[in-house]
């Protein structure tokens, strides 16, 4: 009788560890006939790229069919992954303002309707010289003013992979922010930005995907720079744990 008792339990572990190893490598899927991906981005449901294919309308992926290969985007930000889990992985501008030079600032303003930005997995990071960078984030009707300042004598005080406040200084952000606008100011009349670096930059990125170099101080090349963000996504007001039960 415990021999055959021992057989079934031996049975059932294997098949509930049968069960377990094909949900967890069950593939991220699109719904039942419609398009499954987007050049090399697979579009998983609740997302779709139209129709009945995404479960709302601020689940709607755009495949830019002009691109080779096909990008994906949400709303006019490039996705680069849609994961089950709750993330989206997507590509943002930055934001930069230049002093006695003939180029523009581009001021980027940043807004989700429904996702937000994870605060554990991003940061704002602010880079110049003369630079006091100020980030106006909104989450719940609220808005919140973050900043850091960015100050060096030399561009020779500029040290690689260090952002503690000479020429690179980052901040946090607050939780379930859903907006942000970045604007730059100077303390000191911007008498004090180099030849060397004439431009003030800010962007929200990724921690791990942005790691500080004194080149990117020098010219122009930093502002047609992206970086990626990742937002958190669920489904109206359903919580992780009652997902999961569904």
């Amino acid at each position: 009788m415990g021999s055959i008792r021992s057989l079934l339990l031996m049975q059932l572990m294997v098949l509930l560890n049968v069960i377990l190893t094909v949900k967890a490598s069950t593939p991220a899927v699109a719904k039942p006939g419609f398009r499954s991906r987007c050049g090399y981005v697979i579009i998983p449901y609740p997302f779709g790229t139209g129709g009945d294919c995404n479960i709302t309308t601020g689940f709607f992926i755009n495949c830019n069919t002009s691109f080779i290969p096909h990008k994906p985007f949400f709303g006019n930000l490039e996705v680069i992954n849609i994961s089950t889990d709750g993330q989206l992985h997507i590509l943002s501008n930055t934001s930069y303002d230049c002093y006695n030079t003939p180029w523009n600032g581009l001021f980027y303003y940043f807004w989700l309707s429904e996702f937000s930005i994870n605060n554990n997995k991003n940061k704002f990071t602010a880079i110049g010289c003369d630079t006091y960078a100020v980030v106006q984030a909104g989450f719940d009707g609220q808005r919140y003013v973050i900043g850091c300042s960015s100050f060096c004598n030399n561009i020779t005080d500029l040290s690689n992979w260090s952002c503690s406040g000479i020429g690179c200084c980052q901040t946090s952000i607050p939780k379930n922010v859903r907006s942000y606008n970045i604007s730059f100011a100077s303390y000191s009349n911007h008498t004090n930005v180099l030849l060397e670096n004439p431009c003030s930059y800010g962007f929200v990125a990724e921690i791990d995907n942005y790691t500080f170099s004194a080149s990117d101080r020098r010219g122009f090349e930093f502002q047609g720079k992206q970086f990626p963000i990742t937002l958190d996504w669920k489904i109206v007001n359903t919580s992780c744990n009652e997902a999961n039960m569904d």
